[in-house]
Parts: C-alpha cells; structure tokens; sequence
C-alpha cells in the first residue's frame, strides 16, 4: 500500500515537474520575443516589404515585363493548325469534287500555316523599344513608393527615440520631486517651512507624474504609428534601440543648389519621367512606320476529304458479235470481234484522300498604305501631344523636387537655429535652477519662486529634445536627398 502511494506521488510529481517545464519554456519563447529591439534597417525592411501600395507596384510592374516579353515574341514566325470538319445534306458543293450534289457529304479539311513579318518599317522593334522604357519606368514608380515610405519610417522612428528621451528626463524630475517632498516634510517637522510649502511641493509631484504618463501615452500612440507603416498588429513589447543619434550627425550644411543637383541624379521620379519622354517619341517612330510598305511571306500545308469522293475504274472485254447475215440468209451470220466498256465506281479511302489532296503554297504579300482616312497622321499628331505632356510632366517632378529640397534646407535651417537658441535658453536656466534650489534648500527662497523656476527649467529641457530631435530629422533628410545612407 505505501509502495503504491509512493508511486503515485512520484508520478504526481513527475507530471508536475513537465507541466512547470512547459511553462517555463512558454515564458522563455514569449521573454525572447519581447526582448527584440527593432533598429531602424529593420523597421524599413519590413514596412517595404509589407506595404500594400509598393507590393500593387510590384504587380503593374509585371504587366509591363509581359507587356515587354510579348512584343519581342512578335517578331518571330507564327504557326497555326487548323482542322475543320462538315457535314451538309440536301443540295450543297462538294468542296473537292466542286459539284452540286444533293447526297448527304462529311468533309474535313486539315492545314498548317506559318506567316512571318520580313519588313514593316521597324515597328516592332520600336515596340519593343517603347515597352522596355516603360517597364524601366514602372520599376522607378516603384522606387519613389519606397522613397516615401523611408522618410515616412525614419520620421516616425526619430519621434519614438524622443519620446523615450522625453520619458527619461520626466521621470528624473518625478524624483526629484519626489526628494523635494521629501525634504520639505523635514523641514515642516522642524518648523522652517509652512505647511502650504509641502501642498506646493506635492501638487508638482502630481503634475510630473502626470507629465510623465502622458508622455509615456503618447510613446504608444508613436509606437502604433510606427507599426501602422511597417503593416504590423499593435504589439506592447514593440522596442526600438535606442542610441545617441548625434553621433551620426554632419553639421556641414550644402546650398540648396546643390542638393538639388544631387538629388535630380538618383531620384527616381525624374528618371521615370525621363524614360516616359522617351517612350512618348517612340510612339511617333510606330505611327510613321504604320504608313511605310510591309512586306510579309506566309505558307502552309493542306490536305483532307470528302464522304463522296469517288474514283472510276473501267474494264475492256472482246465478244464474237454476229453483225449481219450473207444476202440475208441466216444460215450464213456474219460476225466480229466487238470490245465492251464497263465502267465501275469507288469512294476513296480516307487515307488515299489525305495523300492525294496534300497541298503546299508559298505567298510574298506586299501592303502599301494609300489612304487610311488620315489615321496615321492623327495618330502622329496625337503622339507629339503626349510627348509635350510628357515633358511637362518631368518638369513638374523637377519642379516639386526643387521645391522639396528648399522646403527641406529651410526646415533643417530653422531647425537648427531654433535648438542653438533653446540650448542657450537651457544653459541659462539650468543655472538659474541650481543657484534656485540651493537658496531653497536653506530656506532663502520659498516654495512657490523655486517651484516656478523648476517649472521653467523643465519646460525648456523638454523644449530642447523636441527642438534636437527636429534638427536631426531635417538633417537626415537633407542627407536621405543628398545620397547618404540612413546610417542610425
């Protein structure tokens, strides 16, 4: 009995011992997953990949390559078999015999036939021309998709790595109030403050732990902003790594001449406006070659049969032939040798049919365009409207770049005095603070002018990392424009 329980106990325990097991290799798979810190390569990575509009872009960009293929296939010969099978009743033609008969006839009738373009004013190889500039194209509409996407991404990166700066930095004010009250409930024990001097202090508590929800808030609202770009569900254990961003910083700042100039080689707008013009003067190469001579050679094989097709045989025989009698006397006939025709008929085999109808043909077939009711020369006319869109849609894509570009130079500009400004700002008032919390610690200032210079203090730090993280997104799209890798 005692063996038994053991037993039961120690399969108890060994049931236990797997179920713990389990379990902690559940919190071990989940720790791992949220212990992911997603670099900004890695959040772009995924937001390329995922997004809905580049991936549609994906698939146009397929119809042009087929689009592409096709018209390289037409230059080659092409080849068709034909098989066609009758049956007619009551008076109809004989395709073979090419009599009217009112027999009930099947006929079929097999071909192959081939036709090649020799000539035709180099239309399709302008085709292919055409399709191949506006495959290239559809590529770059592709890339200017991902363009948007990247800044979209590092934008929405660079403001959750401020907001956990922003955190940072309230709750190092959380303590230090939290030290403040601290210290004033001391001092109210030993009478040096009053007691509206704690109420003071506690009511700042309050209004830093506040602060720092809200900011803690809006890192969600961030993070989900982030993970909306890259396509991805809300995820709590979303993290990002965090570095100091200002070692990647140039602060060597070109003219907006030349990032534009810069930005007009590799951007791929331009480009695919460029292929666009090229594509549009192709299409007047096609249509003036629609008006050109063309010469095409075609052949084929033929052959088949018919349910009535028949052939005559006939057969000679030579018969003594009484053809008259000597001065009438019938004892005395007179006779000769006279030859009988018969004449026999046969339908013909299907496969004899087949043999004796095969048929070959060879055609050299010359086309010369006289008058097409003006189609060519409107096609033209409409050819050369398109190519002026065409330009003015590249110059409209250069202009919006131009004016991106400066957009962006007086972004950064501003940017850029606004943090050396604030950054002096903080200098002052970091000081300012210092010199007030030591009069405040002796008790030379009171409650409310120490909690109004704290209040300024820490209003211009949070002021400072929105202004610095705002400079460094106008710098690094100067430098995303410029060519520069995204290298943070």
């Amino acid at each position: 009995m005692c063996f038994k329980l053991k037993t039961r106990l120690i399969n108890k325990m060994k049931r236990s011992l797997k179920e713990l097991a389990v379990f902690i290799a559940c919190l071990f798979c989940l720790s791992i997953k949220a212990q992911r810190i997603w670099t900004l390569q890695e959040c772009l990575d995924t937001a390329l990949i995922k997004n809905i509009s580049i991936n549609q872009g994906y698939l146009s960009s397929q119809i042009a390559k087929i689009n592409l293929i096709q018209s390289k296939a037409n230059q080659l010969p092409n080849l068709y078999l034909n098989d066609s099978h009758s049956l007619n009743s009551g008076f109809s033609l004989d395709p073979y015999t090419n009599e009217y008969t009112s027999q009930n006839i099947s006929s079929n009738i097999l071909s192959l036939n081939s036709s090649f373009i020799i000539y035709n004013g180099r239309v399709l190889l302008n085709t292919i021309k055409q399709n191949k500039l506006l495959f290239e194209a559809s590529l770059l509409d592709i890339d200017k998709l991902k363009v948007d996407i990247t800044l979209s991404v590092m934008a929405a990166f660079m403001q959750v790595l401020m907001d956990y700066e922003a955190i940072n930095i309230s709750k190092e004010q959380v303590s230090a109030s939290e030290l403040k009250v601290e210290q004033t409930e001391k001092q109210l024990q030993f009478g040096k403050v009053a007691e509206l001097s704690l109420l003071q202090m506690r009511s700042q508590l309050a209004s830093d732990k506040l602060l720092q929800i809200n900011l803690e808030n809006q890192l969600q609202l961030d993070k989900l902003t982030l993970l909306q770009l890259m396509e991805m569900p809300s995820n709590e254990h979303f993290e990002i790594r965090q570095q100091n961003i200002f070692s990647y910083m140039s602060f060597i700042t070109p003219t907006p001449i030349e990032i534009n100039s810069a930005a007009i080689k590799f951007m791929p707008q331009v480009k695919s406006a460029t292929f666009r013009i090229e594509a549009a003067n192709t299409s007047i190469s096609i249509e003036k070659a629609l008006g050109i001579p063309s010469l095409v050679l075609s052949g084929g094989l033929k052959t088949g049969y018919s349910s009535i097709r028949s052939s005559y045989t006939s057969d000679t025989s030579n018969q003594q032939t009484t053809i008259g009698y000597v001065n009438g006397d019938l004892s005395f006939p007179v006779t000769n040798m006279i030859s009988t025709f018969t004449t026999h008929k046969q339908i013909q085999s299907m496969s004899n049919q087949l043999k004796n109808n095969f048929g070959e043909f060879i055609t050299l077939a010359l086309t010369i365009p006289i008058f097409n009711k003006n189609t060519a020369r409107n096609n033209i006319s409409i050819a050369k409207i398109n190519i002026r869109v065409a330009e003015l849609n590249e110059q409209q894509v250069k202009n919006d770049l131009r004016k991106t570009v400066e957009t962006v130079y007086t972004n950064q500009i501003s940017a850029g005095k606004k943090m050396t400004t604030i950054k002096e700002q903080l200098d002052l008032e970091q000081r300012t603070f210092i010199d007030m919390e030591k009069k405040y610690a002796f008790g030379a200032v009171g409650a409310t002018d120490f909690l109004i210079e704290k209040n300024n203090f820490n209003k211009v730090s949070l002021s400072f990392i929105q202004a610095k993280y705002d400079y460094v997104l106008k710098s690094k799209i100067v430098d995303f424009y410029l060519g520069k890798s995204l290298n943070y």
